[in-house]
């Protein structure tokens, strides 16, 4: 139907309640940028954030084992995170990351909408995806334009070299790091603090 706003997910022909809210989706692009997870154990963080009958890996390993289709279950996830539009296939380097662009993106969404979309009890991925499609010009188109000419090697105007010359740690997108790793970067900042301090 035409504007609906989809809260179901077929499975097996049987249909399962979906976690719709916009922050469920969130989660699970953290899940997907932890590299501390193998492929397999993001979907399954996934299924279990998005379908209301799964609360933990157990349970959707579980209802796999009973029958539950998690390849077909991923197509659907996918299917609806990307709003019933077609997958893309993503051969370039991503232009924006939701975690470290969180504040960035909040507040192009928020124009877009009108209102702080943080404060809402409740707001449908597809309603929130909609916003952040329409996002315009701003701090955060700005910086993705530089990324996506870095990222294709193209040349940067003046004004955009200057930008990022004295905003590297806004720019530049981060690799998300291991535990092991983040323990090592957090060892060495807090040596570092010490023999400084």
């Amino acid at each position: 139907m035409i504007g609906a706003l989809t809260e179901v997910l077929t499975v097996g022909g049987e249909d399962y309640p979906i976690r719709t809210d916009y922050r469920n989706i969130l989660q699970v692009f953290e899940a997907f940028q932890d590299p501390d997870l193998q492929p397999e154990e993001k979907w399954i963080v996934a299924i279990y954030l998005l379908f209301e009958d799964f609360s933990c890996d157990d349970d959707v390993l579980q209802a796999a084992q009973n029958g539950f289709d998690l390849e077909e279950a991923i197509k659907q996830i996918s299917w609806f995170i990307s709003a019933g539009q077609p997958e893309k296939q993503v051969l370039e380097q991503p232009t924006y990351n939701w975690t470290q662009d969180e504040q960035m993106i909040f507040s192009a969404i928020n124009k877009v909408a009108g209102r702080e979309t943080r404060e809402l009890e409740y707001l449908h991925w597809w309603t929130f995806l909609g916003y952040f499609n329409e996002v315009g010009e701003g701090t955060f188109s700005f910086i993705v334009g530089i990324r996506n000419k870095l990222n294709k090697g193209k040349k940067l105007e003046k004004h955009e070299k200057e930008f990022l010359s004295h905003n590297k740690e806004l720019v530049l997108m981060k690799k998300p790091l291991t535990k092991e790793e983040q323990e090592q970067e957090d060892a060495y900042k807090s040596l570092l603090d010490e023999v400084l301090g």
